[in-house]
């Protein structure tokens, strides 16, 4: 039948318009025609489902009306948005109608709120209850968790799933999500139930940041909040009794955790090889999708309120390592963590280092711990001066966490002690003060700091505003390092001037060394040559007298410097791993330099070489070693600041690692501070040693050289001391590589039924590394400043590297693509930071080069 038309002409004759008949026709079932539909949302908060009839023209913010009018709840419905399950996206603009949307009849809506509870795990393994917002980007989640923390330079951080022990037997990547799609079975707290497990252990006490009366949880929504931030606290952001995180706490060394019961709870795994150490990077969430587009869901999502669950566990960690200006004056929970990330990572064997190393990790640790004790016992005489002292070990020193006002009246002060001298607390400025803190931060509470006289600025004659002035200079004086990423280990102790670069002559460095290069024989034979550092280049000729002739040549830059060094065995040694020797030379006698354009990104991954460097002693150690890393950087010897540094910290590192004099603990004692040594040590270094009194006595006796050292000044010796390790730094994956390709390894075993064997990469700053599964020797690099562009082809789950004449393409098996494209493109975003550029972080250059295109 056609439709009823009543201005039509039918036969010749004009029909009579009848206006009941056409109104009539109009309605179907008592509704008219319209275009318009029922559409059915299901509101979170009283658990149902409301039918509220739209049209296509209706913009979102219109149906959120139509929905709060049905509902005829009296609340606040401002946090408040739409979540589109079927497309696993959140609708958040608020004048596109829902024919922009795509939104019909059969989408399945959610009305719920946007802030809802989220635990957080510190890298001090301490958890948190915050509020986040589950529609926010978790790039925004992060850096609002980090200022609420008072954390600077959030982007060096972010959100993982808790690891769990099945996840380090096979390979278990997390879905990919991709904007507007929807991927069936993407629920994350469902497929990880074990999850449960670490959410059972978090104590009540401890895991919750709301007030409770009578073990009850009280209503965070009593008054209108605001949904402009990313975390929501229990009141109005306009209220004058504001509740704060109290973030001292989480700058406290006194609340660590026993490692054993760390371990045995499963709260850190520990990976027993290669393969399982990149499959502890399988966790990390997607910075550019909201918490609820990755699967986590709040718990008032899965449960009814009457009973609600935990809320989801996620861990707060540092995922780039590459730590920008680190000021002890205004990072103490910033260095606490990174503390605390840095002893948990060599305690469950993340990172690999030497006894030595240990010894002096171990000692760092046991001066943060009495310096806390010491802060701690400070302020309990303070509070109650007629107590007696009982700690009969001073470990305040130069750089003391207690003002010098506090600790001449102090009882310890007044005892006869030669480490508390008058003249060591006179430097109350140096790092770890408790006047260079804000007040919140203060380790010992704001009563002590408010009863130090105004006049106390001026100890020494030196005025206040002097020293913001200095202060300032010596920041501007970082500045004229060429790259800001030279400051990354040396940044917290402000340089009294600038690095200035001689170009008067070129410095060098030279010397008769033992090098090693020929390794296919079996035995390392070393053979003596005249070496010579020059502009990032290591020359190697046969003698002194023979300069003229040079027998190879390496060029430093972007090479990966690594060291064998054993104080008690005087064994020094440096690997480097650098591009192939040049055997050419030309008639005159001068080396052959070949052009820097010349060389391809396969070449150069294809022709790598490893020398090692033997040396003597630890002075000419320190200072080759020195050399190498700044020429590993790009620097040559005229930074003589940089360079200047190196060296002073590699001696001082050396320094802790000798046998020290006396301790002036005794082994009952040392037995009562370090207990069995598993807080302290990692379990491979304890069962190699030849007994745990000899291991204790090490301790103490290194412990003797850094007893002057300052709370917060000790940590940052420990952060500093993590970040020259070998292989520090390295975040590894697990992929499948082209087979085909020139220049990759062939890590095929061969044989008939035989099948390629899965690669590792390792994503560090500046560099891409193809990695050895059995022995971690890296077998190929890819340097950043030959990187053109990195993408993703989604359908193949493949991510594409295109370098300058090449393209290298792999598929991901222990996590998704986004993640390694989040790692190539964080690195070089944090790369692009600057002192003479703005502070504010450019979120959206960040999303630009970590997001996957096709």
């Amino acid at each position: 039948m056609s439709a009823y038309d009543p201005f039509s002409v039918h036969n010749g004759g004009t029909h009579t318009f009848n206006g009941t008949e056409t109104i009539s026709r109009m309605v179907v079932d008592g509704n008219y025609i319209d275009g318009s539909w029922e559409l059915s949302v299901r509101v979170e908060d009283i658990n149902t489902n409301v039918s509220v009839r739209v049209s296509g023209d209706l913009p979102l913010g219109g149906l959120m009306h139509l929905i709060v009018e049905k509902v005829k709840l009296q609340q606040s419905w401002s946090d408040h948005a739409i979540w589109w399950v079927d497309r696993n996206v959140w609708l958040l603009q608020s004048r596109t109608t829902l024919d922009q949307y795509g939104i019909q009849s059969d989408a399945r809506l959610v009305f719920h709120r946007m802030h809802n509870d989220v635990q957080i795990v510190l890298p001090s393994l301490t958890p948190l209850v915050l509020r986040v917002n589950y529609a926010a980007r978790l790039f925004t989640v992060v850096r609002d968790i980090c200022k609420e923390l008072n954390i600077r330079h959030s982007e060096e951080l972010s959100l993982t799933l808790p690891i769990t022990k099945n996840m380090l037997k096979t390979n278990c990547p997390l879905p990919t999500v991709r904007p507007g799609l929807r991927r069936p079975g993407t629920s994350l707290p469902n497929q990880r139930s074990d999850q449960s497990s670490v959410k059972s252990k978090v104590p009540s006490s401890v895991s919750s940041a709301y007030p409770t009366v009578d073990g009850q949880k009280i209503n965070p929504y009593n008054t209108l909040n605001s949904n402009a931030g990313t975390i929501m606290r229990f009141k109005s952001d306009n209220s004058l009794d504001q509740e704060r995180v109290d973030f001292a706490r989480y700058a406290d060394c006194s609340l660590r955790r026993s490692a054993k019961a760390v371990f045995a709870d499963s709260w850190l795994m520990k990976p027993k090889n290669l393969v399982q150490k990149a499959r502890l990077n399988s966790g990390w969430l997607d910075s550019s999708r909201s918490l609820l587009e990755q699967g986590i869901k709040p718990s008032s999502l899965e449960l009814d309120s009457h009973n609600p669950p935990n809320p989801p566990t996620l861990y707060l960690c540092f995922k780039y390592f590459t730590f920008y200006d680190v000021i002890l004056k205004y990072d103490a929970v910033r260095i606490h963590q990174l503390y605390e990330q840095a002893r948990w990572s060599l305690l469950s064997g993340q990172f690999d280092c030497t006894e030595d190393e240990m010894v002096v990790f171990a000692a760092y640790q046991l001066q943060a711990e009495l310096q806390s004790a010491a802060v701690s016992q400070q302020l309990c005489i303070t509070n109650f001066p007629d107590m007696n002292n009982t700690n009969p070990y001073s470990t305040l020193g130069a750089c003391t966490t207690v003002s010098s006002n506090y600790v001449n009246r102090s009882p310890v002060h007044a005892t006869s002690s030669p480490d508390l001298a008058k003249k060591h607390y006179l430097h109350y400025n140096s790092g770890g003060s408790v006047l260079q803190l804000p007040r919140n931060l203060s380790p010992i509470g704001s009563a002590l700091v408010d009863e130090i006289p105004s006049n106390v600025h001026n100890v020494g004659g030196v005025d206040e505003v002097d020293e913001l002035l200095s202060e300032l200079e010596q920041s501007c004086g970082v500045a004229d390092e060429s790259e800001p990423v030279s400051r990354n280990l040396q940044n917290a102790i402000r340089p009294t001037g600038h690095d200035m670069t001689d170009t008067s002559e070129v410095p060098s460095l030279e010397g008769s060394i033992k090098v090693f290069r020929d390794r296919s024989r079996l035995l390392k034979r070393y053979k003596a040559y005249w070496a010579v550092i020059v502009e990032a280049r290591l020359y190697l000729f046969k003698s002194k007298a023979q300069t003229k002739e040079c027998l190879a040549e390496y060029p430093l830059r972007d090479c990966t410097v690594s060291f064998d060094v054993s104080v008690a065995h005087q064994k020094y040694i440096i690997k480097l791993s650098v591009p192939s020797v040049l055997d050419q030379k030309t008639s005159n006698g001068s080396p052959l330099i070949p052009s820097a354009n010349s060389s391809t990104p396969k070449e150069l991954c294809s022709t790598r070489e490893e020398i090692w460097l033997k040396f003597d002693s630890a002075e000419q150690y320190a200072c080759w070693l020195a050399a190498c890393r700044l020429g590993s950087r790009g620097k040559t010897l005229a930074s003589k600041v940089a360079y200047g540094k190196e060296v002073e910290a590699t001696l001082e590192l050396l320094k802790l690692q000798m046998p020290g004099p006396s301790p002036a603990m005794s082994l009952s004692e040392s037995t009562a501070y370090l207990g069995d040594l598993t807080d302290f040590c990692n379990d491979r270094i304890i069962r190699k040693a030849r007994s745990k009194d000899t291991l204790r006595q090490r301790i103490t006796e290194a412990h003797v050289n850094i007893r002057d050292l300052g709370l917060l000044e000790v940590k940052y010796k420990y952060v500093q001391t993590w970040q020259r390790l070998t292989g520090f730094g390295r975040s590894y994956f697990i992929v499948q590589f082209e087979r085909g390709l020139q220049g990759l390894p062939n890590t095929n075993g061969g044989g008939l039924f035989s099948t390629p064997m899965d690669d590792i990469i390792a994503i560090c700053q500046g560099r891409i590394e193809v990695v050895s599964p059995q022995t971690g020797e890296v077998l190929l690099t890819w340097n950043f400043s030959d990187l053109r562009s990195w993408n993703v082809n989604w359908d193949a789950e493949k991510v594409i590297l295109e370098f300058r004449n090449s393209q290298v393409a792999f598929r991901p098996l222990s996590t998704n693509c986004k993640t390694i494209v989040e790692f190539i493109g964080g690195y070089v975003f944090l790369s692009q930071r600057n002192l003479e550029k703005s502070q504010e972080v450019n979120e959206r250059l960040f999303h630009r080069l970590t997001g996957a295109n096709d």
